[in-house]
Formats: C-alpha cells, sequence, structure tokens
C-alpha cells in the first residue's frame, strides 16, 4: 500500500477519534451529565396481631449529582423473587404432565401463582431534590417478603422534571438513577460528589479508549488492504 492511501486512511481514523472526543466535551459543557445516587436502608417488616408480616417499612436516601433540581419524580422498582418464579415454573410442568396424563382431569391454576407474584413492585414519588442535595424518605411496600428488598432491582423512572424545563411526563425522563447496594462501599457513608480529579481521570481514560480503538480499527484495515494488494 502507498504511504497516500495510508495517510488518507489515518485521516478518517482520526477525524472518528476527534468527533466521538467532541461530542463528550458539547454533552459535558450542556451539563447534562450526573446521576442521582440512591440507597434502601433500615428495612424493617411490619406485623399483624397475629405476628404475621404484612409488609415492609424501608428508608431510601438519594443524593442529586446534577447540576440542576429534580422534581415531579416518581420511581418504579421492582424485585424478582427466583425463589417463588422457580416454584411456580415447577407447579406449571406438574400440571401440564398431569393433563397429558388424563387429559380430562380438572385442575385449578398453579397454587403459588394464585397467591403469591414472583414480583415485588412499588412505586416511590419523590420530593424535589435540589441540585447537590441528598434527602431520605420513607416508604412501605406490602409484601412479606422483607429480604428481597436489599437485593438488586429493576429501576424505572416513570416521570421527572429538571429545573428549567417543561413537564416531562409525556417525553420520558432523562435522569439516570444508580442503585448503590450494601455490596457496595459507598452504601455505608454519605453520599458525596465526584472530586475534580476523579472527573478528569474519567475523562482521560475515556479519550484513551477511543484513541486505543481508533488506532486498532486504522490498524485493521491497512492489514486488510495490504493482503488485498499482494
Amino acid at each position: 500500500m502507498n504511504n497516500k492511501t495510508k495517510l488518507i486512511i489515518g485521516s478518517f481514523a482520526v477525524a472518528a477519534l476527534i468527533g466521538s472526543t467532541s461530542s463528550a466535551r458539547a454533552i459535558e459543557k450542556e451539563g447534562s451529565s450526573g446521576s442521582v445516587l440512591f440507597k434502601i436502608h433500615d428495612v424493617a417488616p411490619e406485623k399483624d396481631v397475629n405476628g404475621l408480616v404484612t409488609g415492609c417499612n424501608i428508608s431510601i436516601t438519594l443524593f442529586n449529582r446534577y447540576d440542576r433540581a429534580l422534581s415531579n419524580t416518581q420511581l418504579q422498582l421492582s424485585w424478582d423473587d427466583e425463589v417463588v418464579d422457580d416454584i411456580i415454573s415447577q407447579e406449571e410442568m406438574s400440571r401440564k404432565e398431569a393433563l397429558r396424563r388424563d387429559p380430562s382431569a380438572r385442575l385449578s391454576r398453579y397454587p403459588t401463582s394464585a397467591n403469591t407474584a414472583s414480583i415485588v413492585s412499588t412505586v416511590v414519588k419523590l420530593p424535589l431534590i435540589n441540585a447537590h442535595q441528598q434527602i431520605s424518605l420513607k416508604n412501605k411496600i406490602n409484601t412479606d417478603r422483607c429480604f428481597l428488598l436489599l437485593n438488586d432491582m429493576n429501576v424505572k423512572v416513570n416521570t421527572c422534571t429538571f429545573a428549567g424545563e417543561g413537564n416531562n411526563n409525556m417525553k420520558g425522563c432523562s435522569a439516570e438513577f444508580q442503585y448503590i447496594s450494601p455490596k457496595d462501599p459507598q452504601y455505608y457513608t454519605e453520599f458525596k460528589e465526584i472530586s475534580y480529579e476523579e472527573i478528569i481521570t474519567n475523562e482521560e481514560d475515556g479519550i484513551s479508549q477511543k484513541q486505543q480503538a481508533a488506532q486498532k480499527m486504522y490498524d485493521n484495515i491497512v492489514s486488510t488492504l495490504d493482503k488485498i494488494g499482494q
């Protein structure tokens, strides 16, 4: 391959790198980067007069790392109970097998699924959270499986509004909520800002990865064209 061809290919690779880096800079300049950290703690079962667990009281602590206040926020949290899900699957298989042996048999729906859902869920409405503010609130979930509530969960942000923007109910919410589990050291401390050094390090790591990707792309193209030219 001649030097002119290599120069053209290299120019394309560099342009791709500059474009991706510029995009990252633009996002940072707009102040749209950030997240809301949150953790669930102080999980306590609530019992009735017979000593049966009827609900779980929890505390939720959140820290807004965005440069803008966040309001009108509604989170939908759901936990998958794998044990119950397995039991329901086994009952379903047993029922199908029983019907295969005797198609005329009258069998009720799988007992577990009729009384216990495999997913525990709740909707949490959040108060206004100012920029770089930490808040705590209490909530109650109607389940007897309090042990699930410290596990990882599915998080869906139903609504939210950033300060200075219109209501995002119909457009969805662009805020990112990051769950901090008990396995993370941050869980046992106060949430804090990302330091300037961390921002610079993350930025440099991102640029370095883009440079490596661009170099690899360039090397692959040169190698392929060299083989074609042979």
